[in-house]
């Protein structure tokens, strides 16, 4: 790399070096230690600001509200920020709901989502005054009852599941090969369009409830415009029917959901379908070299290996601006086409990955580089961290851009594996080219700001890293390192398991 290089607005190199705002990375792990996830301030605000912008510009009829996606990222100090930043919040379980009001969210930017709500959660929320998403055609009646307990209107919305014919393309939410319009039918959540029609008219008639608005989040099934295009014509033919259906009823807000991609999309890179492919591929090939003696099948099977390498994603998604032209923008332009009038209605994004992706980073010390060259060249840069301290990023096979941050001016030469220290396979980033890496080294991966923290897991009774946020050249702790007693804490020997073993 050069002597400096921008990456995003908040990382950039400088003589070797990353730096995240004004903090050198090699610094902030001498002050913090490692693994270390590190978040910038200065990101969070400016995505948050520039998707209410994009949106608003192709909404031009009413109001914005973002409402990010609480579960990519419920930290508080994060949720903080954004709630300072005037965001709402997408909630789908009691836990989340606390975070958000801990964090002072506006109260009425808050949907709480999620199927099978128990009694006490719709008694919060109608206290706290917040949205409930209804899932369920059951839940309908019985906020209705709670309400009338309490001596309150509730304030709801359908979470619907419009029908998607013409999304034909594969999703990539699922190993197997399926249709978007299919996965997102076989998705659990969303109220069937079938019961809408019957389902509003009963909600009208019921006392203590008030229907502000619809809601539909399909999340990430393609990282395309054409997707969003597609969802939108389909959700607003919806709309449409059902302001009919329900005597030209208007809603207050319209929520469109998230699901848009990170700019570098790490998101299904190493998705089960190319291995797969990959291994029905090279399967006849491997009984094919056993008929060689083992020295040359193995150096072979190593050439092999190595012109497999692997590397981040270099198509990068849309832009904020993109996606709010494909989706906003066509959401006004069908709901007008078919006259439905959006004047005064407000308009509701909840981004989770895109918003908190490119916010964080996280930082990985080289424990030890090994090699070996026979019976077939390998080598492995064994990290302090573990794929178990981003879960979420498993989940979806994501493969993250990377950088050597106290030597981000060196070539990548060598063939290897980056793997975890869990006794797993824990293989964080396989067949990389990497350079002559050594012990102490710094390894960063970029885009680690939504799913991953809040995803650790403490496998191989691991304590889970801390967390550092940034401001400019100052850095401080907003989620301590777990201790091992902390690890524990949970556990409780009963006593009859207490004392002398000898004796049971």
């Amino acid at each position: 790399m050069s002597e400096y290089q921008e990456i995003d607005s908040c990382l950039r190199t400088r003589n070797g070096h990353l730096y995240i705002e004004e903090c050198d990375t090699v610094e902030l792990v001498k002050k913090f230690g490692t693994p270390l996830f590190v978040f910038s301030e200065k990101q969070l605000r400016q995505n948050v600001r520039e998707f209410k912008a994009a949106f608003s510009q192709h909404w031009p009829d009413g109001q914005v509200e973002v409402l990010p996606a609480i579960k990519a990222n419920w930290i508080l100090a994060i949720r903080k920020i954004l709630s300072q930043e005037g965001a709402g919040a997408d909630i789908y379980s009691p836990g989340e709901l606390h975070a958000a009001l801990e964090s002072d969210v506006d109260r009425e930017m808050i949907s709480v989502n999620g199927g099978g709500k128990e009694e006490d959660l719709i008694e919060k929320c109608i206290n706290e005054g917040v949205r409930i998403t209804v899932e369920d055609l059951e839940e309908p009646a019985l906020i209705n009852r709670v309400a009338g307990r309490l001596g309150k209107k509730a304030k709801i919305r359908f979470r619907v599941k419009p029908n998607f014919p013409d999304l034909y393309k594969p999703t990539d939410f699922a190993p197997e090969k399926v249709s978007i319009d299919v996965g997102i039918q076989v998705y659990k959540s969303g109220i069937p369009a079938q019961y809408l029609a019957e389902l509003g008219k009963e909600v009208m008639a019921m006392p203590n409830i008030e229907l502000t608005g619809l809601h539909f989040h399909a999340g990430r099934h393609h990282a395309s415009l054409w997707y969003w295009q597609g969802l939108m014509k389909s959700y607003a033919a919806l709309i449409a029917d059902l302001a009919k259906a329900w005597g030209n009823w208007r809603p207050k807000e319209i929520d469109i959901g998230g699901g848009y991609a990170i700019y570098r999309d790490p998101h299904n890179k190493l998705g089960l379908r190319k291995d797969v492919i990959e291994t029905w591929l090279s399967w006849p090939l491997l009984q094919l070299l056993r008929l060689l003696k083992p020295t040359p099948r193995y150096k072979l099977l190593g050439k092999i290996f190595h012109s497999f390498t692997k590397e981040p994603n270099r198509k990068m998604a849309p832009s904020i601006e993109q996606y709010a032209e494909a989706a906003a923008g066509t959401l006004h332009r069908e709901l007008n086409r078919l006259g439905f009038d959006t004047s005064g209605i407000t308009l509701q994004i909840e981004p989770g990955r895109c918003l908190y992706g490119n916010t964080g980073i996280h930082l990985t010390r080289v424990k030890k580089f090994k090699r070996q060259t026979e019976p077939m060249p390998w080598s492995w840069v064994l990290t302090d961290s573990s794929y178990f301290f981003m879960a979420g990023g498993v989940y979806e096979y994501q493969f993250n851009h990377f950088i050597f941050a106290n030597r981000t001016d060196d070539p990548p030469t060598v063939f290897a594996d980056i793997v975890g220290h869990s006794c797993y396979g824990d293989r964080m980033l396989p067949q990389v080219l990497v350079p002559e890496v050594k012990e102490g080294d710094l390894l960063a991966l970029l885009d680690m700001g939504a799913y991953q923290e809040v995803s650790a897991s403490n496998f191989n009774a691991l304590p889970r890293p801390a967390t550092v946020l940034v401001n400019g050249n100052e850095a401080e702790i907003i989620r301590r390192s777990e201790t091992i007693a902390e690890v524990f804490a949970r556990d409780i020997i009963p006593e009859r398991l207490k004392g002398n073993p000898l004796s049971v």
